[in-house]
């Protein structure tokens, strides 16, 4: 796969960069460009999985609301929301990159270049988008709206996806992965804007309980307990396969890898229906 980078404007500029640092070229020069955009999905994707234990312990203070409003308080400052918005750079990262390789994987779109420079043209556009909402923290959008249009996003790519690899011989595992991978595209990215769309949405106790309590949400929040929990699960097996030889230990750590996101995944639904 030919993932260089044409020497063109900014992009021109930022390669340069690259180029005159030996231990920053070394990987591009030595492996090619694939390899280190491979490396900075897999090292994205272990940023979020790590979030997304953090993000149900601090939802579990719900069932005490009073303790959760105090977290909030406590995390409502210039270091966490700094935080929480450099957040979205492996999020956007992980979703459009991954995009990338459906697109290559599924659909044989080779232009490689064009891929890349739209990865990191609308991974900037969406960052900087973001934070300009966080800076401005009062602005208010229709949940049920919101919701209703990113699921139907969601649930057609999903379904596109379904219908183009489910008859394919790839194992049923890698094709949900892929699957999984196009729902979240739009919902995982969607859920952060919107918990910036609608400060208090993300921050306030009763809004949050409010919004928790709906029928509806329950089931989108359901779905993506399973899906991000999958995904994560099956790219965490991925990992393994490639950097552990010992039949054994790869097995157990399979097993391992199993259990624990199991038991984050059992805690995030039993969050959502307790609510």
């Amino acid at each position: 796969m030919n993932t260089s980078v044409s020497k063109t404007g900014f992009e021109g500029y930022l390669k340069g960069i690259v180029e005159r640092s030996e231990k920053l070229s070394y990987y591009p020069r030595t492996r090619g460009w694939g390899f280190v955009l491979t490396w900075a999905h897999r090292v994205a994707g272990l940023i979020l999985i790590l979030y997304m234990f953090f993000h149900i312990y601090t939802l579990s203070g719900l069932y005490h609301p009073a303790r959760f409003a105090s977290k909030m308080k406590f995390l409502h400052n210039f270091f966490f929301s700094f935080l929480e918005w450099a957040l979205a750079v492996p999020v956007i990262f992980h979703a459009l990159n991954g995009t990338r390789l459906i697109l290559y994987e599924v659909f044989g779109v080779r232009d490689d270049n064009l891929m890349i420079r739209q990865v990191f043209f609308l991974s900037a556009i969406y960052v900087l988008t973001l934070g300009v909402f966080i800076l401005m923290g009062n602005q208010q959008v229709s949940a049920a709206l919101f919701w209703v249009m990113l699921t139907i996003a969601g649930a057609m790519a999903a379904t596109i996806l379904y219908k183009k690899l489910w008859h394919t011989e790839n194992s049923v595992l890698w094709k949900l992965q892929r699957i999984s991978g196009a729902f979240l595209l739009p919902m995982i990215t969607g859920h952060m804007f919107f918990m910036h769309l609608n400060y208090k949405t993300g921050h306030d106790v009763e809004t949050i309980i409010a919004r928790m309590s709906s029928t509806g949400i329950k089931l989108i929040d359901f779905a993506l307990v399973l899906s991000v929990f999958f995904h994560a699960g099956f790219g965490l097996y991925t990992i393994a396969s490639d950097y552990v030889g010992d039949k054994r230990f790869r097995g157990g750590l399979a097993v391992l890898i199993v259990l624990v996101l199991l038991v984050f995944a059992y805690a995030g639904a039993k969050l959502v229906f307790s609510i």
